[in-house]
């Protein structure tokens, strides 16, 4: 692995690959000129996994996509990869403790 790599380069990354779905490993990988397992095991002596990076990366999208856009939440679902806005709706809750609806009115103050 590259010595300049980081994990926030990683997540640039996995941010531009998120627009085509879920960016699987082998990907990142490859556009790193690494296999799958040699960034596994770099992002291990970094103390966070590549499931847990995707995650924190579709987070932040997610959150961004309900502040700054009036997008269904199906589409922002579809954009990052969920096969429907059910199972987004479970893990945007269990990110932030809010439905994605809650999040997008408190984001515009609303109450309610």
């Amino acid at each position: 692995m590259p010595r300049q790599l980081s994990v926030e380069a990683i997540c640039c990354l996995i941010d531009a690959l998120l627009l085509k779905g879920y960016p699987v490993i082998e990907e990142v990988a490859g556009l790193l000129c690494t296999s799958p397992r040699s960034l596994q095991r770099w992002l291990n002596t970094e103390g966070v996994s590549y499931s847990e990076l995707v995650e924190h990366c579709r987070c932040q999208a997610a959150c961004e996509s309900l502040e700054l856009t009036r997008d269904p939440v199906h589409d922002i679902a579809a954009t990052l990869g969920y096969r429907g806005a059910s199972s987004f709706t479970r893990a945007f809750r269990r990110w932030t403790g809010k439905t994605p609806r809650a999040y997008r009115n408190q984001s515009l103050g609303w109450q309610g």
